[in-house]
């Protein structure tokens, strides 16, 4: 309570009384409600109390932020190990030889369908670390966070749109995440610099055994509509303008797109490489 609210209160007081206040009645009056401010609700002990409450409630949050983030890097982790096995595996497959000195790529096919039926290929591309597994699921949902093992990850698996499916695919997609420690399809923004474009232009993929090898025309940044999204492209006239509209070689029979978000908060934004054969 201020000093100058204690006056008024003397004051007051000694103006119903009809007295004059002295310093001695200022001093006691003082004391009466000093002895009424240790009494409120508001004492000491009670702002302690809420200080430790504020404490906790604040100590509460810190522990759950630390949680959440300790998960997340807890399951990046898991992710980064299990795909070193998988990189393992298929490192021993491709020093396996047949009589006549051929690497034994199927063998590659075969493991990986006997630990996920749902595998394609093997994507891999020089100077960055994309090396993995490729799935197709039921639809583009399945492997979001999902990984090639099954397990429930934030970093899911590399995958192939579920739309393709056939013996001869025109157009192929493949999605990953591009996340900020790095892993799956993150490597991909690299190849926004000309100068590593440049240097690294082919992109390999191991399909039924054979390495089949692309080369990129084209990376940049755009959103979900960009046409490079078009798998509707039953007829040779359709992937003629598809080439067109992508500016894809004029020589080009067969195109792949990787596809990754960006990781500035847009949600329709992305990073496309796309490369021909």
């Amino acid at each position: 309570m201020s000093t100058k609210t204690i006056n008024n209160r003397i004051n007051s007081s000694a103006k119903v009384s009809g007295k004059t206040a002295t310093p001695s009645d200022e001093k006691k009056e003082r004391v009466k409600f000093y002895n009424i401010y240790k009494k409120s609700p508001f004492s000491k002990a009670s702002t302690t109390v809420i200080l430790v409450l504020g404490i906790i409630v604040f100590g509460g949050i810190a522990a759950f932020t630390t949680y959440i983030v300790s998960s997340h890097v807890s399951e990046l982790r898991a992710s980064a190990d299990e795909y070193a096995y998988l990189r393992g595996l298929a490192g021993d497959i491709e020093h396996t030889y047949d009589s006549d000195g051929v690497i034994q790529l199927s063998a590659l096919d075969n493991e990986m369908r006997a630990i996920n039926p749902d595998y394609v290929c093997w994507i891999r591309i020089n100077g960055t670390n994309i090396d993995y597994p490729v799935v197709r699921g039921q639809n583009n949902d399945q492997y979001l966070h999902t990984t090639f093992q099954g397990e429930d990850n934030k970093a899911g698996a590399i995958f192939m749109d579920y739309r393709n499916v056939g013996e001869h695919l025109p157009h192929i997609i493949i999605y990953g995440h591009n996340l900020q420690q790095g892993g799956m399809f993150t490597d991909l923004r690299r190849f926004l610099n000309s100068t590593f474009l440049s240097e690294y232009n082919t992109i390999t993929l191991i399909v039924n055994g054979h390495e089949v090898e692309f080369e990129i025309f084209s990376a940049r940044r755009t959103d979900i509509n960009d046409p490079a999204y078009n798998l509707d492209l039953a007829s040779q006239r359709n992937f003629g303008r598809f080439a067109n509209k992508v500016e894809a070689p004029i020589r080009a029979s067969q195109i792949l797109t990787l596809s990754t978000c960006v990781s500035e908060g847009n949600d329709d934004a992305r990073i496309i490489i796309q490369a021909w054969r």
